[in-house]
């Protein structure tokens, strides 16, 4: 007779952005995670939940986390845009840097399944600066030797978000046609559903896998 496994720990970081919100609401309502740490510079609305337990931290200080920080499962939902962060350096900073740094920390802290949001297209030879970095990021978490890497590589995405982006709406509404057309190399510009991308997300983080797995566009469309 199988023993029935234990719940799992998360740690989710970028949980406030329009992805992580809504993987926020599966881990919570999960019986299969008995605790979800949140992990962010700056207090969130979970704060008072039983099930999280919030650790205020800037991604700079990610060396003061504490060493005894046992993580099953840990959710890299980190993105921004170079608008927002203010400069080319300061968006690589968030989408590559602590990225990476979130995989050394995973690396030395018992090798959590590490699940990192990504772009498709991501590509370190890129010419697009946006694309070059997500494809850094990609890269160097490759080469650390993490136990189990899923990578999600969405193409623009669709749903609530906190604040409203002109560019992606008009972006959405461009894809959104040209993906309509019948023909099959324009089907991956469809734009991908946030509730589809955090609903695979966690499905993923319930299974044993090890290696890496790399997730496309027509690979999220599934769960749509």
């Amino acid at each position: 007779m199988s023993k029935e496994k234990p719940p799992k720990v998360a740690m989710v970081v970028g949980a406030t952005g329009a992805t992580g919100q809504v993987l926020m609401a599966s881990l919570l309502a999960s019986d299969h995670y008995s605790e979800v740490i949140v992990l962010h510079y700056r207090t969130t609305p979970w704060r008072d939940h039983l099930k999280v337990r919030e650790i205020v931290l800037s991604l700079d200080q990610l060396q003061d986390l504490e060493p005894g920080l046992t993580v099953d499962v840990l959710f890299c939902c980190l993105g921004t845009t170079i608008k927002k962060a203010g400069s080319k350096p300061a968006f690589a900073k968030v989408d590559r840097d602590y990225v990476l740094a979130l995989g050394q920390w995973a690396v030395s802290h018992g090798q959590p399944s590490f699940h990192l949001i990504s772009a498709h297209g991501a590509d370190k030879r890129s010419l697009a600066f946006y694309m070059k970095v997500k494809g850094e990021a990609e890269s160097g978490l490759k080469r650390m030797g993490l136990r189990s890497l899923s990578i999600y590589q969405p193409s623009l995405l669709h749903g609530e978000r906190n604040e409203f982006r002109l560019m992606e709406s008009i972006g959405f509404y461009v894809m959104s046609l040209l993906g309509s057309l019948p023909v099959s190399g324009l089907k991956t510009l469809r734009p991908t559903r946030i509730e589809a991308l955090a609903k695979l997300m966690y499905q993923q983080s319930l299974l044993d896998v090890s290696g890496l797995q790399v997730f496309r566009p027509s690979d999220i469309a599934v769960c749509e």
